[in-house]
């Protein structure tokens, strides 16, 4: 994190002996490096410098919340939430497709309090998928990108699951979008070092929030999106003069939160609920730079292994 809050703070990284202007994968890569050290046994890869080969074909995520009697209960607080989305869409699949049927549907739909509840009504979606649609925030409002796909298959054993579908054109407009984000962050994080107004303060935390957000959806890693996607934000908000101090509530998903919320400023509200921001104290100043604490790998791996419960507090 304090990696990640250096580098963005200078805007500049050294790449081959070179120094030039930071982008916002240059941020992440930070914490991506961390997490390949922290596990070596689990490979992060960044999915679109896989072979053109493997990009072509596109590359899926698939995490199954219940497959035939086995419920995946990490995410069993997202249950209810996934459900009540998924009604909703199908109201608007049949308001579009079947409107004589739409009362009927609707009739049905109050009835459901389950995910097997749908099984029915989800017969007439010849491939049970569900999309959620993101719309861009900066580029154009009316552009819509390929959320994520909440799968409902087999009905004779039943898998019920979350899907992305890392396709080269999915992947191009979402980066777009970020970079987009990250140039107006970079511009908003440089005016807040010569301002004092709380409201900039806010916005940058907004930008901070809604660059993690697009990127929980892309999914650009292999795994831990979303152990670098928080990172980024804790590291991003300490360049910006803010640190954190609350905790992710019990049962909540930085990368689910983002994947089953409509838009970046309702991520933006439910994260900042969590995080308790407060300003960072001054003697964070006089503390050593990660690079020259950290030299060699061994020294990375013993401090990503140290057991800091003593230096937590007990209570957020």
């Amino acid at each position: 994190m304090q990696a990640i809050q250096r580098t963005w703070s200078n805007s500049k990284v050294r790449v081959n002996g070179k120094t030039r202007q930071m982008q916002w994968r240059d941020m992440f890569d930070i914490a991506v490096k961390w997490r390949r050290i922290a596990d070596p046994d689990q490979p992060v890869l960044w999915l679109d410098q896989m072979p053109a080969r493997s990009l072509s074909r596109g590359f899926n995520n698939h995490i199954n919340l219940i497959r035939g009697q086995i419920i995946n209960i990490r995410y069993l607080a997202y249950f209810d939430k996934i459900l009540n989305f998924i009604k909703d869409r199908i109201l608007v699949y049949h308001g579009a497709y079947n409107p004589r049927g739409l009362l009927e549907v609707r009739q049905a739909l109050e009835n459901v309090d389950k995910v097997e509840d749908l099984l029915p009504i989800m017969k007439v979606i010849r491939n049970n998928k569900i999309l959620t649609p993101r719309n861009s925030m900066i580029i154009d409002q009316d552009v819509c990108s390929d959320g994520v796909y909440l799968c409902y298959l087999r009905v004779g054993n039943m898998l019920f699951s979350v899907e992305t579908q890392t396709t080269e054109e999915r992947t191009q407009q979402y980066q777009s979008e970020i970079e987009s984000i990250y140039k107006d962050l970079t511009a908003k994080g440089k005016a807040l070092m010569l301002s004092t107004e709380l409201g900039d303060a806010d916005a940058v935390c907004n930008l901070i929030l809604s660059l993690v957000y697009y990127f929980c959806n892309l999914m650009p890693l292999s795994r831990g999106s979303s152990v670098v996607a928080y990172s980024v934000v804790m590291g991003a908000l300490m360049a910006s003069g803010k640190e954190v101090i609350g905790r992710i509530p019990k049962g909540k998903l930085v990368d689910f939160e983002a994947m089953t919320t409509h838009s970046p400023d309702s991520f933006s509200k439910t994260a900042k609920n969590w995080m308790n921001l407060k300003s960072l104290p001054l003697w964070y100043q006089s503390l050593p730079s990660v690079a020259e604490t950290f030299q060699t790998t061994r020294t990375m791996i013993e401090v990503l292994n140290t057991d800091s419960t003593s230096h937590c507090p007990k209570k957020s």
